[in-house]
C-alpha cells in the first residue's frame, strides 16, 4: 500500500483474500497477529514456531494469516483472511 500510495493511487488497500486452514489455530490474544504461513491450493498450513528469531519460516511463507485481536480458536477447515506475501 505504501508503494502504490506514493505512486498516486488513490485507495491503497492491502490485497487480503481468504483460504481454508490446513490444522486448527488457538484462541488469538488481544493484539492482532500476523503468522506466517505457505497457501496452496486455497488451504493455508501456518508455520509451526512463530517467534521473531524464526527466520527460515519468514523465508518459507507465501502469505501472512491475519488473526484479529481476541479471535476465538479456529478449526481445521475454517476460513481466514490472508495476506499474500510473494
Amino acid at each position: 500500500p505504501l508503494i502504490a500510495t506514493l505512486g498516486g493511487a488513490r485507495d491503497a488497500q492491502p490485497l487480503m483474500l481468504a483460504a481454508s486452514l490446513a490444522e486448527p489455530l488457538p484462541a488469538n490474544d488481544g493484539r492482532q497477529d500476523y503468522l506466517r504461513a505457505r497457501v496452496a491450493d486455497g488451504r493455508v498450513s501456518v508455520a509451526a514456531v512463530q517467534d521473531s528469531s524464526m527466520l527460515r519460516a519468514l523465508a518459507a511463507a507465501n502469505c501472512l494469516v491475519v488473526r484479529p485481536p481476541h479471535a476465538p480458536a479456529a478449526a481445521a477447515g475454517d476460513q481466514v483472511a490472508i495476506l499474500p506475501i510473494a
